[in-house]
């Protein structure tokens, strides 16, 4: 067949897979005005956050407008996320955060979750109840409140423990999840804390979780982080050890944050800043790398960069997209770090090599969506916080604590190919990006999805745009093998991807089936602060 007659075959498949999206009456929808209601600019007397819940973002403003830094609103909206999205955030969950003062280097804070030191050898792979890796995150956000808040901890923990006693109305993209997964949840305990009146809450009804405001209770009263207590975790780790896990106090007491690797990558005046091989940040300065080296003069023909990107960074990565259990055959991390900066081929916006690309790629079968939760903060004075937090799969092991109110994280490593003391890395990548007029922080959410989301919106405002309008733009992305678009993708894209045989998906802007969630705030040059929430999830973002 003539190439020309496959693109005609190509256009028809791809338009008729547009046809029956917008049949389906998906209630995310496509209009970019969406972003009316999640974007946010201000003159920075105060700061900018963007969260993926309002409630969280509300928290974060009120500390900064109180007179805390953005390490004081990221910490206490961090906190707040725990309690509000239960779906991707705990208290015993893992994160990643990268923060900077106006002016300094990149700080990386590493607090991912991992296995108890003491965990047998050669397990094999483990079931959920028993695959509940040591928490991280918690740690982390105090660390970094340490380091670089200003207000009391009290002031940073109290929201987080108010909106857990009273209750919090739930967002109707959040309560869209909440029903999707309820019937996933069958451990007893977590059911009777997350299906309370044995469904999942609807958009606007109350949620609360008094004994997870205990938790926070403690944290207020002692200043200090509950897992590390003695009298607060031993009975905690007792409960749990009945039910199969292999927590101890004394492993709590040890799991303390570490100093995180930070990767960088400089193009023409500006420098793209990320976490190393805790996490996904290499995977996305290359993404971004390789789409700024093609050059590409049309839309469609950056977005096919971007989806040949993506492609390439994965095949790079050394662990299995999806299990992420550890590939047998990684390449060494000084050849990750120094192919960096290579090209792509000078034939890269050909149909054949993008066909071969598909052909050599590694992508899994397996395309259930997955998340995590980001936020962005920047305050009056220039500093920059990406904290990214992440439970696992939704709801992480779907395994709670009735006690304590915690729901605990799920360990892919523990699951995969357990190991005494192994981290978990994930695909958390929270970024800065210093251009010539503009400081950002940014992150996202969707497991795999998450760099290409990122880069997608580093695309768009090295190109130009404004927050919100990168925000907003047609994206896409891989999912498991299938290119998954936004509606309003150019038709031309659809075509292509179709004449190099590439399967095609559709999708709007809600919180099922999306692309990446990303959640940035910036300071631009002359002292005004922007934030903007993805408009896939129930985000909020404001600056004043």
């Amino acid at each position: 067949m003539k190439l020309d007659d496959l693109l005609s075959d190509a256009a028809a498949q791809a338009a008729g897979g547009r046809a029956a999206w917008l049949a389906s009456g998906d209630p995310g929808g496509v209009a970019a005005h969406l972003m009316a209601e999640r974007a946010a600019d201000g003159p920075g007397r105060c700061g900018a956050v963007a969260t993926g819940s309002p409630h969280a973002t509300r928290v974060g403003m009120e500390i900064l407008r109180a007179g805390g830094t953005a390490a004081d609103a990221a910490a206490a909206a961090a906190l707040a996320m725990m309690v509000v999205d239960p779906p991707n955030a705990s208290p015993a969950g893992r994160g990643h955060i990268l923060w900077a003062r106006a002016g300094d280097a990149a700080q990386a804070i590493d607090g991912a979750t991992a296995a108890p030191d003491d965990l047998p050898a050669g397990l094999g792979k483990l079931p959920d109840a028993q695959a509940l890796p040591l928490p991280g995150i918690l740690r982390a956000v105090l660390h970094l409140h340490e380091e670089a808040g200003r207000l009391p901890l009290a002031t940073i923990a109290t929201p987080a423990r108010d909106l857990a006693r009273d209750g919090f109305a739930v967002p109707p993209e959040l309560a869209r999840i909440w029903a999707w997964r309820a019937p996933e949840i069958m451990d007893d305990y977590a059911r009777r804390l997350l299906l309370p009146l044995g469904t999942a809450p609807g958009a606007g009804e109350t949620f609360a979780n008094p004994a997870l405001a205990g938790f926070f209770d403690r944290l207020i009263a002692t200043g200090r982080d509950p897992f590390a207590d003695p009298d607060y975790a031993t009975p905690l780790c007792e409960r749990l050890a009945a039910r199969g896990a292999y927590w101890s106090a004394g492993a709590l007491a040890g799991a303390t944050p570490r100093v995180g690797e930070t990767v960088a990558f400089d193009g023409p005046g500006w420098r793209l800043t990320s976490i190393g091989r805790q996490g996904w940040g290499h995977t996305l300065l290359r993404i971004v790398a390789l789409v700024a080296s093609a050059r590409a003069e049309t839309d469609c023909a950056a977005e096919i960069a971007h989806l040949l990107a993506i492609l390439c960074a994965f095949e790079e990565r050394p662990e299995e997209l999806r299990s992420l259990k550890p590939k047998t055959d990684p390449l060494p991390w000084r050849v990750l770090h120094d192919r960096l900066g290579d090209p792509l081929a000078e034939d890269w916006a050909s149909e054949a090599y993008l066909a071969d690309a598909l052909r050599k790629a590694r992508l899994p079968e397996d395309d259930d969506d997955r998340d995590t939760t980001h936020l962005s903060v920047v305050d009056a004075e220039g500093m920059r916080v990406a904290l990214t937090q992440s439970i696992g799969p939704h709801f992480g092991a779907r395994v709670a604590d009735a006690e304590t109110g915690l729901l605990l994280a799920h360990s892919y490593r523990m699951a995969q190919d357990p190991a005494p003391g192994a981290r978990d890395v994930t695909e958390q990548c929270p970024c800065l990006l210093d251009m010539g007029d503009a400081a950002y922080a940014l992150g996202g959410a969707g497991s795999e999805r998450i760099p290409g989301a990122i880069a997608a919106v580093i695309r768009h405002l090295l190109d130009g745009r404004t927050l919100p309008e990168a925000m907003a733009a047609p994206r896409s992305n891989w999912v498991g093998a299938t290119a998954r678009l936004h509606v309003d993708a150019p038709q031309e894209l659809e075509t292509r991807l179709a004449a190099a045989g590439a399967i095609t998906a559709f999708t709007g802007r809600g919180p099922v089936d999306h692309l990446g969630v990303v959640q940035a705030a910036g300071r631009l040059r002359d002292g005004r602060v922007t934030a903007a929430a993805d408009p896939a999830y129930a985000g909020a973002a404001a600056a004043e």
